[in-house]
């Protein structure tokens, strides 16, 4: 073990003696902003990595508190052990490997879409005004018009050194849309989950169920199609389309949920633009994302099978 990780363990016997340490797991890789601590299967234990950082521990723990009343769906007890530490309940389950559920029979995965489905949607209709009573701020990606626009111009900027003119051009025909029609942005503000991606979406294989919803740092108040945007960006949107028969998606919901999906990319190539001029890798990481390209093994309706040979 290295240094902080007998940091985290001292942190944690000091706080709850009573618990047995005899099994512990350590995660810095699937924490954006925080070292993940899994004791026992049962207890996971979240470490803030930055001084600033901790802000997203305590909002997850505001708002799980909060929607939990909310939501049907199973959600982890999450409380502030301290400042910069938190502590939830283990929830079973894989993420939802695109991989994975893609080889699943259609009625199952039609199952699976009725869950995210029932779970945004009743997320996106919790009284506003309940939430703001509650203190629920707003998610980092709530964004207007001027401040898109702006995150835009300075994303151009910054990657346009390392692209092609292809490059430029498929970017280009990705923003003018959003840029050229004032409305676009346009929005209602709801709560939103604002990080939805696989590996926050826990997946039981033998129920074929999904057994719970994590990761609520980024949760608060923003466009709604956020939420459907990281789903079409890791899930395909053929998988949305099946979300859609239970929660409809209207056509201007579903542009932007496309442009969020597309822009995803780029936004991280900005980041690492960022590391390249500072030379700080710290944050660095290889993002794996699916397309609508089916995995390897799974049948398409529209392909024979050939037999095999006897």
């Amino acid at each position: 073990m290295n240094s902080s990780e007998l940091r985290y363990i001292e942190i944690i016997k000091s706080s709850f003696p009573q618990l047995d340490l005899s099994r512990i797991e350590f995660n810095k890789t699937d924490g954006t902003h925080s070292d993940i601590a899994i004791v026992n299967n049962e207890v996971v234990f979240k470490f803030a990595r930055y001084d600033w950082s901790a802000a997203y521990l305590r909002n997850e723990a505001e708002v799980v508190g909060f929607i939990r009343d909310f939501i049907t769906m199973d959600l982890p007890k999450v409380e502030m052990v301290y400042p910069n530490v938190s502590k939830r309940s283990f929830v079973k389950g894989s993420p939802l490997y695109r991989n994975i559920l893609l080889k699943l029979d259609h009625h199952t995965q039609d199952a699976v879409a009725r869950q995210i489905a029932t779970f945004l949607d009743q997320l996106h209709n919790i009284p506003v005004k309940k939430a703001q009573y509650a203190g629920i701020g707003d998610s980092q990606m709530n964004k207007n018009r001027e401040e898109w626009l702006l995150e835009l111009e300075t994303m151009q900027r910054k990657i346009a050194p390392y692209c092609t003119e292809y490059v430029k051009e498929y970017l280009r025909q990705i923003i003018q849309p959003a840029v050229e029609n004032e409305e676009f942005f346009e929005f209602q503000p709801v709560l939103i989950h604002g990080d939805l991606k696989p590996n926050h979406i826990l997946f039981d294989k033998s129920s074929r169920r999904i057994t719970g919803i994590i990761g609520f740092d980024n949760a608060g108040f923003g466009d709604p199609a956020y939420d459907f945007g990281m789903l079409m960006d890791h899930l395909g949107e053929n998988f949305l389309m099946r979300v859609n028969k239970y929660y409809p998606i209207t056509s201007e919901y579903l542009d932007r949920a496309r442009f969020y999906a597309y822009i995803s990319n780029f936004m991280w190539y900005r980041d690492i633009c960022d590391m390249i001029a500072t030379r700080d890798f710290s944050r660095f990481q290889i993002p794996a994302k699916d397309r609508d390209i089916l995995p390897l093994g799974a049948t398409s309706q529209n392909v024979r099978v050939k037999p095999q040979r006897k």
